[in-house]
């Protein structure tokens, strides 16, 4: 058994590789070849791989044979140099990550491990675009400041918004220093992803790069501080500290540029080829990851590397006006015109110099590159004429005539153009879709294409993953089907593309998916636990049900879409897009509560995590708000614009979405607090309060009236008449008109002897008489069933029962508080006893109609509520003092009772536990108190008071804790522990918070402690003690500082602490205590409402008949025919329920845009005044504006005229007939087609121009191209 030990030591002992060393190698020189042959080799002669003789390796062999070569002349070791960057010259930069690879890493099996370098160790997120910078290597000069600003402002805000990956040489020289100084000028340039792959032979410092070959001291060592301030030759460069990543190339040499050209087409081309685009695009085509080459100045190898980016297919943007290579390019496009040529498959555009101007361009070539050779200059003007032939690839950026697209949109629209070639107008869209860029894919795209179903479906996947609300809304506005669209399948698809890093409970999703799933994939069901979690258990999803299969209903769609993407966009935090699938909802009051709830949840659960993002959950929190407004808006609008039994329906049908709960149901499992405190709300339930008794009854007249048949006196409200009874009233009134006509008949002694006037009458009386009532008084006996259902009706009895419960409960504990109770069991012990009892179905009754569904859901939810807590225990400890009175009834009158230790016997413990239930029994009454306005929010304070005491009493253990310990050491320094010990160290402290100091016991007891053995001391004089005795003096003093401490810090500091506290949960609550009593109030009648109607002990009765029936049911059930009817009138007003709401809400967002209208009004109005008084507009010279304001230009007029300019609700200018001072008619428009969204077809407006606008080119534009600006 020792040998297999000794053999895993000796494995353990060795040197282990880590996944950098073991999968990347680098290149050494392993053969010496001299630059000059012939000279002989010393210590500084120089090989041709650029290093010295002295710095290869002892022992290599000298060569002169041939010429240097890396491919035979170096060798691959595992990689010396990785880690991560500390640049001690440069402040606040961050740490890059950096990597020596070898050159020879541009082979496709070895690139797989340059890919699985940058997504498992370096742990890039996915790019949505490659940005590949080349150009100038040197300081930039004569290059006019704004085209560099426009460059580096453009490219972080393309990076950004896509997501990309910037790939550039890295050294800090150049363009890779220009976009370095980018990324650090940027807010978020840190979050952007910065590739340089650089010579590692031509990096100054790299040898501080290099890991030493002592195990011991890189075992540890990641961080490599790299020095940026020394010299350096023109065969080197620092790397640049603003990138966040290095490939350092290395094929052995040093000193030598252009190492890693190979190296990073070939790395590029990985990353594209890696990250294909997981959109699956109809017709088989595919979509790359899209790229683009950006070209700033540069020299005669950047236009070979334009050239090649094109041949390969990949589009180049040139920036004009940054000189020498970039310039050469635009003048040669600017020279050039566009032809179409045929390629014998398909038609291309060209563009072709012109020939005048060829001359022109070739001295500009040899002007910039003047030291190059003809045959060189020759070579870069073809160059540059076969770089004209791909016009759909090269675009050229003029920053001067760019007025409406910035650099960033001018590298999506060159992608675009790219892109079009062969018509390919998903990918154009796909790229659109990616850069959030709907103006351009309106312009460029849609007006161009159309777009089949299946195509827009793609599209709309895409929008939605790529959280483009924009498009959604667009793509929706196209004819998208959502319901087609949405499938189980593609709804679990979605989900899947949850973020674990950037979404707040992605990554526990997922941790939770892959203990579930081999696959790790996240499951509705999955989804359906986490809301069910979120409503607490009360409501029941449809993912978790057991006749839920997903592999059976994968393909079928998803019944409500939109309310379905409405969760899905919060849980994902797309909260644009959750309100943009809101406007479309079919539930939206409770779709919004539910995501309210949603967006709260998040909140707190970002505020619980260490490394919160206070922003992104103040974020959350203010969305939870916007949706449970929303939801309170609307139901606001449907109880304004219908009538009471229309809103009423809405607020409590059951929503089959929602497991059939109501919106009062699911307010209160969101805990939506300002949608119950709403109007609707309030009123249904101060109508469920009342039942049928009218609602202006007052409760004193309800209570006087609770003894029968007092009821009938009460005021009821009238009941609407069933069709029977509407039938037998027409048949009475027939009855009554036969009656009338056969005795008018006999006095006037013919059948009918009336005119045709008075038959007339007749008719038109019948006819009056003849319209059933729909409403009808109730009858007595329905008034007592209204009476005595109504939840004030039982909040009175209950009141009153429990109460004289109390009372008598009461009663029985200080009659006979330790007296024998053999035989001495009495009618109130029966009475409280059967009171009890009762309370037992009642609670289980209670506890059964709680909204979850499955019995340990009810558990929780029901025992949340403290009061229901303290029912059980009252009930449990009762039962146990019944117990106890049952067993002591068995005992001999001799005997008293089982005794239990010493004089503590059974009695005595029965009146104990006794007091406790009565206690339990009592502060339960307190629930009752909810019922007032006034008492309501105060008994809420003490709940959160109770909350803010327990931090309290935690505080002041501490002190009284550290304080008792200390004193009894002081006070007995030699004695043991004993009983008496622990009231002096916890409760003596405890009382002398509350004043009792007691400085006499504390003398005697110190007295006592310092006693003598066999002594007895409590006679001796304190002060003659402690003037004797050193030892007790110091204890004594010490004693009175510690007790000084203890009082000054706890009754002085902590307990003002504690009233500061309770003020501000005072003042907290008070400002809010409408709202809460609201809330509360909504929970009270809920309660009562679902209550029996008989109090305790009566309710035994209400319950054992409840059984019976329910016996019935079970052994009757059957389904009846007449039921089918009746669902489908429930399918019927459901649908009729939701088209209300629909109306509502689009009402409400009529009323919002109307605002935000007004609001953008007003702004435009506040910036035209605060411009005519400030700017050279209002001039003197500027007659047409005075003119159209009636007032001279500066005076204390205009600005008196220009303070009572009113906000009008719409440009009402535009619809003034004439032109003003002419008779020239505008074209007729109303009020509603003045907006610019409005479309008007036939639009034709008359062409007419003001003289003065025509004299006055400064003058400001009436009618500027674009309607969200203002041109001055």
């Amino acid at each position: 058994m020792d040998q297999p030990k000794r053999k895993l030591t000796l494995l353990a002992s060795r040197p282990t590789k880590n996944w950098f060393e073991e999968n990347i190698e680098c290149r050494v020189c392993k053969t010496f070849v001299p630059v000059d042959p012939t000279e002989e080799v010393k210590d500084n002669s120089k090989c041709g791989c650029g290093y010295l003789h002295s710095q290869h390796p002892d022992g290599v062999p000298v060569n002169t044979t041939h010429k240097w070569d890396y491919r035979k002349d170096t060798r691959t070791i595992s990689t010396n140099a990785y880690g991560r960057l500390n640049f001690i010259n440069e402040d606040g930069h961050q740490q890059p990550s950096f990597v020596k690879v070898s050159v020879d890493y541009e082979n496709p099996e070895k690139r797989k491990i340059i890919m699985k370098l940058m997504e498992s160790k370096w742990e890039l997120p996915q790019p949505n675009l490659l940005i590949s910078v080349t150009g100038g290597a040197k300081e930039f000069r004569n290059v006019p400041p704004q085209i560099l600003e426009e460059f580096k402002r453009g490219l972080m805000k393309a990076a950004k918004s896509t997501n990309a990956w910037v790939i550039t040489g890295g050294t800090n020289s150049g363009v890779m220093k220009l976009v370095g100084d980018a990324v650090r000028g940027s807010t978020f340039g840190s979050n952007i992803t910065t590739i340089g792959i650089a010579s590692w032979g031509i990096v100054k410092n790299k040898e501080n790069l290099v890991r030493s070959t002592d195990a011991k001291s890189t075992k540890q060592k990641f961080v490599f501080d790299y020095p940026t301030k020394e010299p350096t030759l023109e065969t080197e460069a620092y790397l640049d500290p603003n990138h966040s990543h290095f490939l350092l190339v290395d094929n052995g040499t040093q000193h030598k540029y252009g190492v890693e050209i190979s190296m990073r087409g070939a790395v590029e081309g990985a990353i594209v080829e890696h990250y294909k685009n997981s959109y699956n695009l109809p017709g088989g085509e595919s979509l790359m990851l899209p790229t683009i080459c950006i070209l700033v100045e540069g020299g005669p190898n950047s236009i070979a590397t334009c050239l090649s980016a094109i041949q390969n297919g990949n589009p180049v943007l040139v920036l004009s006006g940054s000189r020498r290579s970039a310039d050469l390019i635009a003048k040669a496009h600017n020279c050039s015109k566009q032809i179409i040529a045929y390629d014998g498959k398909r038609e291309t555009r060209q563009r072709v110099l012109l020939n005048e101007y060829k001359e022109e361009l070739l001295l500009d070539i040899r002007k910039e590159f003047a030291r190059l050779g003809e045959e060189k200059q020759l070579s870069i003007f073809r160059s540059l004429e076969e770089l004209l032939k791909y016009d759909d690839l090269l675009t050229v950026y003029h920053m001067s005539t760019e007025v409406n697209h910035g650099f960033d949109n001018a590298i999506l629209i060159a992608m675009i153009r790219a892109h079009g070639m062969g018509g390919a107008k998903m990918s154009q869209m796909m790229l659109a879709i990616t850069w959030d860029r709907l103006r351009i894919a309106e312009d460029l795209i849609l007006t161009r294409h159309e777009f089949n179903t299946t195509e827009l479906e793609q599209l709309l996947r895409a929008s939605i993953i790529q959280n483009r609300d924009s498009f959604v809304r667009k793509i929706l506005d196209c004819e998208a089907d959502m319901k087609h669209y949405l499938t189980y399948e593609e709804l679990t698809n979605l989900y899947n593309t949850m973020n674990s890093k950037t979404q707040t409970i992605g990554k526990i999703m997922y941790i939770k998916a892959q203990s579930r799933n081999k696959n790790g994939k996240i499951s509705l069901r999955l989804i359906g636990e986490l809301m069910e979690a979120l409503m607490g258990g009360t409501y029941k999803s449809e993912f978790t049900r057991s006749k839920f299969n997903y592999n059976e209903k994968k393909h079928e769609q998803v019944e409500n879409p939109y309310d379905e993407m409405v969760l899905f966009a919060c849980i994902m935090q797309y909260f644009d897009m959750a309100e943009l699938f809101w406007g479309r909802s079919k539930e939206p009051i409770a779709t919004a509560l539910m995501a309210a709830k949603i967006c709260w949840y998040l909140s707190d659960f970002e505020n619980n995590k260490l490394a919160c993002d206070e922003d992104l959950a103040q974020q959350m929190k203010e969305t939870g708000d916007k949706f449970e407004n929303r939801a309170s808006e609307v139901m606001v609008q449907c109880y304004r614009m219908f009538d009471r039994k229309d809103w009423t329906t809405i607020l409590i049908a059951p929503r089959k979405l929602y497991s059939n709960l109501n919106l009062v149901q699911i307010a209160q499992a969101v805990s939506g607090e300002n949608f119950l405190a709403e109007s609707p709300v309030q009123s249904y339930l101060n109508h469920t309060w009342m039942g049928q008794i009218h609602h202006s009854t007052s409760m004193s007249k309800i209570f006087m009236c609770f003894v029968p048949p007092l009821f009938i006196l009460l005021r009821y409200n009238k009941k609407d008449t069933t069709l029977a009874e509407r039938q037998e009233w027409e048949r009475e009134e027939e009855s009554k008109l036969s009656k009338r006509k056969g005795i008018r008949s006999l006095i006037m002694g013919a059948p009918n002897t009336n005119t045709d006037e008075e038959n007339a009458m007749e008719d038109n009386f019948s006819v009056l008489m003849g319209q059933p009532p729909l409403r009808r008084k109730l009858h007595w006996n329905e008034s007592f069933t209204a009476y005595y259902t109504s939840p004030a009706t039982k909040f009175i009895l209950h009141f009153m029962t429990y109460f004289i419960f109390l009372t008598i409960y009461g009663f029985v504990i200080i009659s006979k508080p330790v007296a024998p109770i053999a035989g001495n069991m009495t009618g109130l012990d029966a009475l409280l006893f059967l009171w009890v009892l009762g309370q037992v179905p009642s609670e289980w009754d209670q506890l059964m109609k709680q909204n979850p569904k499955d019995l340990k859901s009810k558990v929780i939810h029901h025992f949340k509520d403290v009061f229901n807590v303290m029912d059980v225990l009252g009930i449990v400890t009762f039962f146990v003092c019944f117990a106890l009175k049952l067993a002591t009834n068995r005992v001999d009158d001799a005997l008293g009772a089982y005794p239990i230790s010493g004089n503590f016997t059974l009695i005595n413990t029965y009146h104990l536990i006794n007091i406790i239930a009565f206690v339990l029994f009592a502060l339960r009454f307190i629930q009752i108190m909810e019922v007032s306005q006034q008492i309501g929010p105060k008994i809420i304070m003490i709940g959160k008071m109770m909350i803010d005491l327990a931090f309290f009493i935690f505080l002041m253990v501490i002190f009284l804790l550290t304080y008792g310990i200390c004193a009894q050491a002081l006070q007995f320094p030699n004695h043991e522990v004993r009983s008496s010990t622990i009231y002096n160290i916890i409760l003596r402290p405890a009382l002398n918070v509350f004043g009792e100091v007691g400085l006499e016991d504390l003398q005697a007891d110190f007295l006592k402690g310092h006693c003598e053995a066999g002594r007895d001391c409590s006679e001796d004089d304190l002060t003659e003690t402690l003037a004797h005795d050193q030892i007790k003096s110091i204890h004594y003093y010490f004693l009175q500082v510690f007790m000084f401490s203890y009082l000054l810090f706890v009754n002085i500091l902590l307990v003002n602490l504690l009233i500061a506290i309770f003020s501000n949960t005072y003042e907290t609550i008070e400002s809010e205590a409408s709202k809460l009593w609201k809330v509360q109030w909504c929970s009270v009648v809920t309660e009562f409402n679902a209550r029996q109607p008989l109090p305790n002990p009566f309710s035994l009765i209400y319950f054992v008949i409840r059984f019976f029936q329910w016996l019935m049911k079970v052994l009757n059930c059957r389904r009846c025919d007449a039921c089918i009817p009746k669902q489908i009138k429930q399918e019927i007003d459901y649908y009729s329920m939701c088209m209300q709401v629909a109306e509502a809400r689009e009402e409400f967002q009529v009323k919002a845009e109307e605002a935000d209208v007004k609001g953008d009004m007003q702004r435009t109005l506040k910036f035209i005044k605060d411009t005519l008084v400030n700017s050279a507009v209002v001039g003197a010279n500027q007659k047409g504006v005075n003119r159209a304001f009636s007032f001279t230009a500066g005076s204390d007029e205009a600005e008196q005229k220009i303070g009572e300019i009113k906000n009008p609700d719409v440009h009402v200018d535009s619809i003034r007939s004439p032109y003003i001072g002419t008779s020239i008619k505008r074209y007729p428009l109303t009020v509603n087609q003045v907006p610019w969204e409005v479309s008007l077809p036939g639009y034709n407006p008359t062409d007419y121009t003001d003289p003065d606008i025509i004299n006055n080119s400064n003058i400001l534009e009436t009618d500027p191209a674009d309607p969200y600006v203002l041109h001055i």
